[in-house]
């Protein structure tokens, strides 16, 4: 369908009255009405200005509120009576503070007359509004009990009617196009056919509705139909609305777009008039109604509302996000931030980068304000970028953070230490490969309020009279293919390394230890060793005394000169997948009070008498 576009001045036409429906379509098969009027009119003291207040519903479907009420509007503006604009009347009610049914019927009909300043009103009840199968057919009813007042409160109609059909039918007028496109996109929120029997309800209570005699009046145009591409969805910049409209043949078709103007709409066949409009930048419009109007040679005209959506078209970017948090965990980060204040905002975009100002290597959607991003590679720095994305596709400026996966989740968090330890470690810091080689160059204490968390890949050079003694929490996080790596200052060689009396969690893990004369000291706790490698101890490589409980696991024991593991006082430590290797003379020395379970493990040379000393089973 080719249609050409142009905006003229509003004050072409005029808003004026409504007409009938059509029947222009290819049904399937024919459409089969019933319906009968109940209705009470007199023709005295008619009102001349009339007010169709909003409806009651009392149907389940939420949108018949909005689609019976504009189509009853549209067919009584055919009738003589100047009739008040709905969206007007809702605003003057509005501001009078009545937004509900119940506010609006405690009022009385004077009342309201002088508030909407008019001397009729009509208003009602929607009673039916629905489609069920009946048969192989889909029966749709759509029905209401209206009253007709003026400012008397004398009645002027009273009609009741429901209006039944069964669907089938296939539109190939534009309007028809128009329709089924938003259908199938479901931009329609119902069914055309519940719009058509709509229509049809209010043709036939404009036909009953008294009216007043204007002699000499010649013939309005007829509009029987007014559908656009923008229902059910946000506009923006570039994209094209679509109007079409039924009517009578041969005259000036136009759409009237409160806040943009005028579309000139073209008569593509008899009574068949099409436009579209592209939208510009400078269009921002929350639901407005698109009113077809034509006018004939006279300079008579006639307006009809589209009674299917709303126009929204937006071309303003939502706000940059706000109070964007990171929460690591393993593998993974959990980002949440401030929920949009734009009510627009239909979700979030989060991309995902390597580097600061690399591309994206994964993009996601959250229609919510927090996502996890998975599969992440712990320790390594990733970029992160949140945008908010509102309903036409208008996204905002970038909020943006660099997130790191971790096992601990305060490892993001955690205050970097840059080169050498401090002599007290009191609140959360973390050792990264960012700062290598880290010196530990005098005795220094993780405080009990303290936490060191080491990544993987980081080097530690100990002076000959350094040691950490650890009170708090110590967490090393290496893997195989990438140790927490001890060595000593050049080639001094250091005596200690680590010192454990701490009750709090501790955990080492992928941690080499090379050329100490006693790498590890455990006297308190229950710490976790694993995955570890003691090798060439001038001493011992672990002594575990006190009343300490530690679990080593998967570790190498290797090279030790004096003892491999020294175990003594009430300590009782676990070993389980060990590889105790060339320690001299002894692999294990136990003086503990408790007995050792060491079976399990790897010995070279084969744990016996001579290699495993005191009460270890092995």
């Amino acid at each position: 369908m080719s249609i050409k576009l142009k905006l003229i001045i509003p004050a072409i036409l005029l808003l004026s009255g409504c007409a009938v429906s059509t029947t222009n379509t290819v049904a399937t098969m024919p459409a089969l009405k019933t319906g009968s009027i109940e209705s009470t009119r007199t023709t005295e003291g008619l009102p001349t200005t009339v007010a169709v207040l909003p409806f009651a519903n009392k149907t389940d479907s939420e949108f018949a509120y909005s689609v019976v009420r504009q189509t009853m509007f549209n067919h009584f503006s055919s009738k003589n009576y100047r009739m008040i604009h709905w969206q007007d009347v809702d605003r003057r009610l509005r501001l009078a503070g009545i937004t509900t049914n119940e506010e609006l019927m405690s009022r009385s009909r004077a009342e309201l007359s002088q508030l909407l300043g008019v001397d009729g009103l009509i208003y009602g009840n929607i009673t039916h509004y629905n489609k069920t199968l009946a048969a192989i057919y889909a029966q749709i009813s759509v029905g209401v009990e209206l009253n007709f007042v003026n400012s008397s409160d004398k009645v002027i109609w009273q009609v009741k009617d429901v209006r039944r059909s069964h669907a089938g039918g296939i539109s190939t007028t534009p309007v028809g196009l128009i329709l089924n496109a938003l259908i199938a996109a479901k931009h329609v929120y119902g069914d055309l056919n519940l719009y058509r029997a709509a229509d049809d309800l209010g043709r036939a209570l404009a036909k009953d509705m008294p009216q007043p005699t204007v002699l000499n009046q010649k013939r309005s145009p007829s509009i029987t139909n007014v559908a656009h591409s923008g229902v059910g969805q946000f506009l923006k910049y570039g994209d094209r609305l679509e109007i079409a409209m039924e009517g009578d043949a041969g005259l000036i078709a136009v759409a009237s777009i409160e806040g943009i103007g005028l579309v000139i709409l073209e008569e593509a066949d008899a009574g068949q008039y099409v436009g579209e409009l592209i939208i510009d930048k400078k269009y921002n419009v929350t639901d407005i109604v698109v009113t077809g109007r034509l006018q004939d040679e006279f300079g008579q005209t006639r307006s009809w509302i589209s009674p299917y959506g709303l126009l929204n078209i937006d071309n303003i970017p939502p706000e940059k996000v706000t109070g964007l948090k990171v929460q690591s965990n393993n593998m993974s980060v959990t980002m949440d931030w401030d929920p949009s204040s734009d009510t627009n905002v239909a979700g979030y975009h989060i991309a995902v980068a390597d580097s600061e100002t690399g591309s994206p290597t994964s993009e996601a959607e959250s229609d919510n304000s927090s996502y996890t991003v998975n599969s992440l590679n712990n320790f390594q720095e990733y970029y992160v970028s949140v945008r908010a994305m509102d309903k036409a596709g208008n996204i905002s400026e970038a909020a943006r953070v660099s997130v790191t996966a971790a096992p601990d989740a305060r490892f993001a968090d955690a205050t970097a230490i840059t080169d050498e330890l401090p002599a007290v470690i009191s609140g959360v810091y973390k050792l990264t490969i960012a700062g290598n080689p880290y010196i530990l160059r005098n005795e220094s204490r993780i405080a009990t309020d303290g936490v060191l968390l080491i990544a993987p890949g980081v080097e530690i050079q100990v002076s000959p009279r350094a040691k950490l003694t650890v009170m708090g929490e110590l967490h090393t996080f290496g893997s195989k293919e990438s140790l927490v790596k001890v060595s000593a200052v050049g080639s001094q060689g250091f005596d200690e390394f680590l010192v454990l009396q701490s009750t709090f969690p501790v955990s080492l893990t992928g941690l080499l230890v090379t050329g100490a004369g006693i790498p590890i000291q455990i006297n308190a706790g229950e710490p976790l060793i694993s995955e570890s490698e003691l090798e060439n101890c001038k001493f011992n490589c672990l002594t575990i005394s006190g009343s300490s409980r530690p679990a080593i696991r998967d570790t190498l024991i290797s090279g030790a000169k004096a003892s491999g593991v020294v175990i003594s006082g009430q300590s009782q430590p676990t070993f389980t997948g060990m590889r105790f290797i060339s320690n001299q003379p002894f692999h294990i020395q136990n003086s503990s009070t408790y007995h050792v379970d060491a079976k399990n493990n790897e010995w070279q040379p084969d744990a016996s008498s001579i290699t495993v000393l005191g009460d270890v089973s092995y």
